[in-house]
């Protein structure tokens, strides 16, 4: 979350927004096997309830604030997808040679996808001793069995479909870890900035419409507090589990053993992204393709003429 404490000196056309807003390309997770670690009702949701309703106004005999509210829905530019793989052996040496086999063949299928060299960045993880026991009896030995070596392949993509060709072509390597999907977009400060405009100019329609209503005169400069969002897809999925069950009644005069299996209740992601409700104007708010959400709140406040 940014914030943005403005001094607006004259007229809100003077204002030079360029100015204002400079700030870096936003990235967002999505999707991925990282979802796992994401429990949905654990905080690291945006709460869309944090935000001042679009409807506050407050009005006195000194000071008139007026809050205003975008959100703008916006499809990635592009994805930076991460899949993991390990491999097993006697010798360090007999590791790597396995696990750039997998990588090489990989790589040289992509390209068919027009997937790039510089577009791929190998991250090399882990290179790790493995121990296991041998029994003998009723005795055992922790003995070592070898190393285990894990890397990462890093790939960028402008192209949302072939996002599913990468993986599939990944499994023919037997590389199953689907860590993450980054979404990004390159135009975050033009973004910003078109929402800043806007919401200057609902403000200034909000402020007219009242000092009308109540017969009151601006004097002075006003002052703005402004809020500015990125709000990533990964921190926006929920999850539940739809099942029904029956029962069971233990007989306890029954002292025999018994071993009891659950059966494997399957559990459902899905999108929940930031409601439209609330805010003064929503930018492609039918948007079905999950993306990068924005979110701009602007507080202006002005003096009233107290004389009048």
């Amino acid at each position: 979350m940014k914030t943005t404490v403005l001094h607006l000196n004259g007229k809100i056309n003077w204002i030079i927004v360029t100015l204002l807003l400079t700030f870096s390309v936003s990235q967002a997770q999505i999707s991925g096997n990282q979802i796992y670690g994401n429990n949905s009702y654990n905080g690291n949701n945006y709460n869309q309830s944090n935000l001042p309703n679009n409807t506050v106004v407050s009005i006195n005999d000194n000071h008139l604030t007026v809050t205003v509210k975008l959100l703008q829905n916006k499809k990635a530019d592009g994805f930076v997808i991460t899949l993991g793989l390990n491999e097993e052996d006697e010798t360090v040496s007999g590791c790597s040679k396995k696990i750039n086999a997998r990588i090489d063949g990989f790589l040289d299928k992509i390209k068919t996808l027009g997937i790039k060299k510089e577009n791929v960045y190998i991250d090399f993880i882990s290179q790790t001793k493995i121990y296991d026991f041998e029994v003998s009896g009723l005795n055992s030995e922790q003995v070592d069995k070898g190393f285990e070596i894990k890397k990462n392949i890093i790939i960028t993509t402008s192209n949302v479909n072939s996002l599913e060709k990468l993986i599939a072509l990944a499994s023919d390597f037997e590389i199953h870890d689907v860590i993450k999907v980054d979404y990004f977009n390159s135009d975050t400060n033009v973004i910003h900035n078109a929402l800043f405009d806007e919401a200057l100019v609902l403000a200034e329609a909000k402020k007219i419409r009242y000092m009308k209503s109540f017969g009151k005169r601006i004097v002075g400069t006003p002052n703005a507090t402004e809020e500015f969002a990125t709000v990533f897809p990964e921190t926006q999925y929920k999850t539940y589990q739809a099942f029904e069950t029956a029962e069971i009644q233990i007989n306890y005069n029954n002292r025999s053993p018994y071993l009891k299996k659950i059966a494997r209740k399957n559990k459902t992601f899905y999108y929940d992204g930031i409601s439209s409700a609330g805010f003064d104007k929503v930018i492609n708010p039918n948007q079905t393709e999950v993306g990068i959400q924005y979110v701009l709140t602007l507080t202006m406040t002005y003096k009233i003429d107290t004389s009048i």
